[in-house]
């Protein structure tokens, strides 16, 4: 085989190798919309510093990717819907990936760095963990990834019997307070008492030495003018991470929460880091918020999707499970006769009677709109013992409560299970979602009150 096709079989690889980059670790991260495209002719400008770039066309935005910062000979783009999205998070963990990859894409015959791999098991493995690196980095690195790493090491064991619980906020600009190293001492048994990972836990500088030891209430009322990201028992731990005060936690089921700038952005569950993708998920509610009356105004309207995605955020870490829907007005007395006509709110039958009455009086208390039901007015407890219930949660588009704990009439043959089912069922006529006992949360839609419904986001 001469040179030349060689070159050519290593760039097709090279360029494979990147789009899998680009598509399993970066894309997550980032708000985009449509396919991923390849242009393979070199960029034009030769002073690229960043490896993640939003650029504007004559068809709209697009996100820009490219494998080398030196004239790369090919790059992907995304259209995207978002030109003020931040991308520094992305950048720095594809900075790290692309360094490991066994390409080198600065040079136009992409030589390959030898090391024997099978199957890709080892290339994973090391973006995995390039992943994890470039998250690090971006938090402010010092002492993270090493306490990241104790904290895995403490998901595998127990402390006399049982899982046990940290929680940490690391200043990522402080070096001078702190003596104590506090890294060194989570190898020991001893550690193990100090923190329960909510209510209480330790400050940390960024070389991993104590500064101090710290407690929070538990005052999560909605008089706040500031609204924390995050689940809420986590509410008051949050609000101390800001600036550059990196939270940490590790729960009693080995998942590991990383909190910043007031809000829960990382998860690792199961080995895999999960970005909690606010903004789409969030944009994506607001976007089903409608009402007859036409003085309603953005802030209401971004008020309803503030209270559906805490909610949604509660009933996934709660791990018990849950299903909410929100139906177009147009679908709103088909819906609860078709699908719930023995659970609706607005049906005196029997069936169900004593529940029905339950839960419309607790709501009813909770609300200021007498003899109304609106889910964004309810106590945020309150709307996470609802969701709680074995059944769906179902609203209008204007956040009216239709049903609690509703049991969806579906389709037969269907081989989901019984959540999603609901969930698929109730996106036809508008947004679903479906929340695991695992904490996994699933968005489902569909724009016209018919089949096809589609899998908008998984988180």
């Amino acid at each position: 085989m001469d040179n030349l096709s060689t070159t050519a079989i290593r760039k097709e690889q090279a360029v494979n190798e990147f789009k899998y980059i680009i598509t399993n670790y970066i894309l997550p991260l980032l708000e985009h919309d449509g396919d991923i495209i390849i242009k393979y002719e070199p960029t034009k400008s030769k002073n690229i510093k960043k490896h993640i770039k939003c650029f504007h066309k004559r068809d709209g935005a697009f996100l820009y990717f490219f494998p080398a910062l030196s004239t790369p000979q090919f790059h992907f783009r995304i259209k995207t819907n978002n030109d003020k999205q931040k991308l520094a998070i992305a950048e720095e963990i594809l900075k790290e990936i692309v360094s490991v990859s066994k390409f080198d894409y600065r040079t136009n015959e992409f030589i390959e760095k030898y090391f024997y791999d099978k199957n890709n098991l080892y290339r994973n493995a090391c973006f995995d963990v390039a992943f994890e690196i470039g998250l690090c980095n971006w938090l402010g690195n010092g002492c993270v990834y090493d306490l990241i790493k104790r904290l895995e090491e403490w998901s595998l064991k127990t402390y006399e019997g049982n899982h046990t619980t940290f929680g940490f906020i690391v200043d990522a600009e402080d070096t001078v307070n702190g003596e104590v190293d506090y890294i060194s001492f989570l190898r020991s048994n001893h550690s193990a008492v100090f923190t329960d990972g909510v209510s209480s836990g330790i400050k940390l500088n960024k070389n991993g030495n104590v500064i101090e030891y710290f407690s929070v209430g538990k005052d999560v009322s909605r008089e706040k003018k500031h609204i924390s990201w995050t689940p809420y028992e986590f509410t008051e731990f949050t609000n101390l991470c800001s600036a550059s005060k990196i939270g940490i936690v590790l729960q009693n089921n080995g998942d590991i929460l990383i909190f910043k700038s007031k809000r829960l952005i990382f998860v690792k569950r199961s080995g895999k880091w999960l970005f909690l993708d606010y903004h789409t998920i969030h944009s994506t509610v607001m976007s089903k918020y409608k009402s007859d009356d036409e003085s309603v105004s953005f802030i209401e309207r971004k008020g309803f999707a503030d209270e559906v995605y805490l909610s949604v955020l509660d009933s996934s870490f709660s791990h018990a499970g849950g299903c909410i829907a929100i139906v177009d007005e147009k679908y709103a007395d088909t819906v609860s006769q078709q699908c719930f006509p023995k659970d609706s709110f607005d049906n005196d039958c029997e069936i169900n009677f004593e529940k029905k009455s339950v839960a419309k009086r607790l709501i009813f208390t909770g609300t200021k709109n007498e003899g109304k039901y609106y889910f964004q007015d309810l106590n945020r407890k309150l709307r996470l013992e609802l969701l709680s219930l074995d059944g769906a949660t179902v609203l209008d588009s204007s956040g009216k409560i239709l049903c609690v704990g509703a049991i969806v009439k579906i389709d037969g043959g269907s081989d989901a299970g019984g959540r999603t089912a609901a969930a698929k069922a109730l996106a036809k006529y508008g947004l679903s979602v479906k929340i695991s006992m695992d904490g996994c949360i699933q968005f489902f839609a569909s724009s016209n009150g018919n089949e096809p419904v589609e899998l908008l986001k998984t988180l």
